[in-house]
């Protein structure tokens, strides 16, 4: 598909929403405090860095693997510590590497170098798991500067690197043994982990498969400047492109844009850049609320590379948006005890308690939230912490309980 920036591009895509009031930054800051605090109390495993699948308001853990959550949504949590770190690195740079030992140690398969879905030996391994913990690990080495960072993230890229081939043109399967389709979000991620690396690293094959994964999605999957799920390889719909526009892959596709820009100088990829934000603000975004309409696990991902994009073009068009959204968050997905349930937009208001909750959604949420803090506020000296506990969790305040 011809690369060309849309006529659409910046214009009328603000509705309603844009007279809500923004939070704060110091408000960002501590929503996603109190939910990290929650996550902690309530689904770390005693005696360990690691947490639990799911938690019952009864109390108790559930699901998972012997007790202990599937890898993704420990990426996801890895990514709240990263950020988390580049917040405050005294209080959470030892917190972030306990986590990020333990996780190896439980997950990490010698046999075949990577990062398997649960802790127990025969769980199955998922390239896009791997592509996860790859851009978490190298995000861990930027913040910190440990090069034990940046070796685990070339280790598991190497992993997901091996679920690339030439069929279909390209790109990488979602799973271990399963052949049956090019995964979109796997791939778009992979790209991530690979451009982090070059930025890292400056070796060119980093670059050179980014490029390759990038531009086979763009080519393949994407329509109208989002990306479908997929593309089948076998069975009936052979050669055929679905299911979804997820909003994770535009989050993907967004920063993969933005980075292959910054690799390059190449505009055309600004361009793509621009074009998927500002196509994915009206598909993602309710146009009367601003929210975020759909599953939080793949909405944070866009919350996240629209920030990025405005640390890139300096355009708060994009910041507000993302702002708008995590406002509408806070007031209506929260219910009294501080947890979140799976669906942001698309789920309404929250009423009543949670019977229980995911690790994968309260991370989903603190990631957002913290992350639009830091890129709100990249120094934040103003900020006193005061750490508490042998965790190292830190107090801004009190978290309201709504009524």
């Amino acid at each position: 598909m011809a690369r060309w920036i849309t006529a659409l591009f910046l214009v009328a895509i603000r509705a309603s929403n844009a007279v809500a009031q923004l939070a704060t930054p110091q408000q960002l800051f501590t929503w996603g405090e109190s939910t990290y605090q929650s996550t902690v109390s309530t689904l770390q495993v005693p005696g360990t860095a690691l947490y639990a699948e799911n938690a019952a308001l009864g109390g108790g853990h559930s699901g998972g693997d012997s007790g202990f959550s599937y890898v993704w949504d420990a990426s996801v949590q890895f990514r709240v510590l990263d950020t988390l770190t580049q917040v405050n690195p005294t209080t959470f740079a030892p917190v972030l590497q306990n986590f990020s030992t333990q996780l190896y140690n439980s997950y990490w398969s010698a046999s075949t170098g990577g990062y398997r879905s649960g802790v127990s030996a025969g769980a199955t391994e998922f390239y896009d798991d791997n592509g996860h913990l790859a851009v978490a690990l190298a995000t861990a080495y930027n913040v910190t500067g440990n090069p034990n960072y940046l070796s685990q993230a070339q280790a598991t890229y190497s992993f997901v690197r091996q679920g690339m081939d030439n069929v279909g043109g390209g790109g990488i399967y979602f799973k271990v043994g399963d052949f049956s389709s090019k995964d979109t979000a796997t791939t778009l991620q992979g790209a991530h982990a690979a451009l982090l690396l070059y930025q890292d690293t400056g070796v060119q094959s980093y670059l050179t498969d980014a490029t390759s994964l990038y531009n086979w999605a763009w080519n393949t999957t994407q329509r109208n400047n989002l990306f479908y799920e997929r593309l089948y390889l076998t069975g009936s719909k052979a050669g055929t492109v679905g299911n979804y526009q997820l909003v994770n892959s535009a989050g993907f596709g967004l920063d993969d844009a933005m980075l292959l820009f910054k690799a390059t100088g190449n505009a055309t990829y600004f361009t793509e850049a621009e074009n998927i934000a500002a196509a994915s603000i009206p598909r993602y975004f309710n146009a009367t609320t601003g929210a975020i309409n759909d599953e939080g696990y793949w909405d944070f991902e866009l919350a996240n590379a629209l920030d990025d994009l405005y640390k890139l073009d300096h355009n708060k068009i994009w910041l507000n948006d993302v702002n708008r959204a995590l406002v509408w968050l806070d007031a209506n997905r929260q219910d009294p005890n501080g947890h979140y349930g799976k669906l942001w937009g698309r789920g309404g208001t929250q009423v009543g308690d949670l019977s229980s909750w995911d690790l994968i959604d309260q991370a989903a949420v603190t990631q957002s939230y913290l992350y639009a803090y830091a890129v709100a506020v990249p120094e934040p000296s103003s900020i006193v912490l005061c750490c508490v506990g042998v965790v190292g969790l830190f107090v801004v305040g009190n978290r309201r309980r709504k009524a």
